[in-house]
């Protein structure tokens, strides 16, 4: 399961990834980042992102993760599967995405025949060519 504090639920950060920032793509996934760059974010009780409070940095920005999968992917059976191991590739990496970065993950039809250890290794190689890594 992915952290909350990774979770992407705004559509405002969706659109900001995808719209907004790059992207690169991989056999089965394609990648978009962008990185928020505002020094004092809403708050999530205002309708903002939200922020992650640590005690070394109260105002660092935790990177956010979402996730598409769509039904060009297949049925809901394979979709909800695929999407389970799209989210263990993230909770594999998440620890170490820039703070601040806003990235989806988007499941292209391959991705139905990957297991966890591909999409894991396409999601670090989409991000490091990004620079979020």
């Amino acid at each position: 399961m992915l952290p909350a504090r990774y979770r992407m639920s705004s559509s405002r950060d969706f659109a900001a990834a995808v719209k907004g920032g790059r992207r690169v793509g991989r056999r089965s996934i394609v990648v978009h980042v962008a990185m928020t760059t505002d020094p004092s974010p809403v708050p999530a009780s205002e309708g903002g992102p939200g922020l992650v409070v640590s005690a070394a940095d109260p105002v660092t920005p935790a990177p956010r993760v979402g996730l598409v999968v769509s039904k060009a992917v297949g049925n809901a059976v394979i979709r909800h599967a695929v999407a389970r191991r799209l989210r263990a590739a993230v909770a594999s990496v998440a620890g170490e995405l820039d703070d601040g970065a806003l990235v989806v993950v988007r499941a292209l039809r391959a991705a139905a025949d990957d297991d966890a250890n591909e999409l894991t290794a396409q999601l670090r190689s989409g991000l490091m060519k990004l620079g979020a890594l």
